[in-house]
């Protein structure tokens, strides 16, 4: 598994109420958080050196507004804070997970450029 990946999958499962796994789980349901690499632009002046972003999306529950609010107020300083420790994190906002069956789960996207692991 990717080095930047393993690192966020790790800090997603130091927070209470969330299951961390390196891809899309089978089944999604309410606190499944997974890393989705969504580019990775070269640095470097004299070598092209790989910055991997991703997005990390963490299911809500869904079907009573209240209790979907309640969990996204209280995952959204828990998830920064886990995710912070590992890279630098740009945003995080509130989706619609779509899920295979092209049903769709409300949910939270962070968007995290991982540090390099220390040598």
């Amino acid at each position: 598994m990717n080095s930047g990946r393993a690192r966020i999958v790790e800090a997603l499962n130091t927070v209470e109420g969330l299951t961390a796994t390196p891809t899309t789980p089978d089944t999604p349901s309410k606190g499944s958080a997974w890393p989705v690499w969504e580019m990775t632009r070269f640095a470097g002046k004299l070598a092209l050196v790989p910055v991997n972003d991703y997005a990390v999306l963490v299911v809500l529950p869904n079907g009573y507004a209240p209790e979907t609010v309640e969990q996204a107020d209280g995952f959204l300083p828990m998830v920064a804070a886990a995710l912070a420790k590992v890279g630098t994190l740009t945003t995080a906002e509130p989706v619609a997970i779509q899920i295979a069956d092209s049903s769709t789960m409300p949910g939270l996207r962070f968007r995290i450029t991982p540090r390099e692991a220390t040598r």
